[in-house]
């Protein structure tokens, strides 16, 4: 059995948390781009059982406490710095903004030449706001110390989404923010643990013990 939530739509049954829409009006409406569908169908059904995940151990547990004060923005040529940093700090100041998520080119890369857009970011974390870096890309993966550019957001405090969409990125946050019971780090470290199979894994992490802990297990005793 698929103990997962998934989307079925044409031929191709899809990981939810790995879904996006692509299109208006062809049947492939759906696609994941970084991960291979769970199943397709034609003349036979062709199941990927490697993909699966194995089934969660214990109780449901339904979480439905979920901190949305975040913001999504997607990089243009030539955006207005000072807009963004009036923004951080109105949200800050109310309490209105705990994420922000900023759709980036290519693996990750900020204009090079725009030195104060990098410090208005490590502003914005000192602040206490979760800075994370998506791609505008439709497939492939943010990697931040790549680049120059890229490593000097990782030093503003920026953290990666690795190869997330940007709909698996911004609940996840919701989630974690909503939790109540992790830290600003912990929450940087879980993004890019996979918890339900929304991100490839950069290593396997430790065993541990404590809630946190079990969250970087990749989910597969709680939640």
């Amino acid at each position: 059995p698929i103990c997962e939530v998934t989307i079925f739509f044409h031929d191709r049954l899809i990981r939810a948390c790995r879904a996006t829409k692509v299109n208006t009006n062809d049947l492939h409406a759906f696609d994941s781009p970084n991960i291979e569908p769970l199943a397709t169908t034609g003349v036979t059904i062709k199941e990927n059982d490697h993909l699966v995940l194995r089934p969660a151990r214990g109780v449901l547990k339904v979480h439905t406490k979920m901190d949305t004060r975040l913001l999504t923005i997607r990089l243009v040529p030539g955006f207005d710095d000072q807009i963004l940093q009036h923004l951080i700090k109105a949200g800050a100041e109310s309490g209105s903004l705990r994420a922000l998520v900023l759709q980036l080119y290519g693996t990750g890369n900020a204009p090079a030449a725009k030195r104060q857009f990098i410090d208005i970011l490590k502003e914005a974390t000192g602040l206490g706001i979760m800075v994370v870096a998506s791609t505008q890309c439709h497939a492939g993966s943010v990697m931040m110390g790549h680049y120059a550019t890229g490593k000097a957001l990782q030093d503003a405090g920026v953290v990666a989404s690795n190869d997330m969409t940007l709909e698996a990125t911004s609940t996840k946050l919701a989630y974690l923010l909503g939790r109540g019971d992790l830290d600003r780090d912990q929450i940087a470290e879980l993004m890019t643990v996979s918890i339900r199979g929304e991100v490839t894994p950069n290593l396997p992490p430790p065993p541990f013990t404590t809630a946190y802990q079990r969250l970087l297990r990749k989910g597969r005793y709680l939640y």
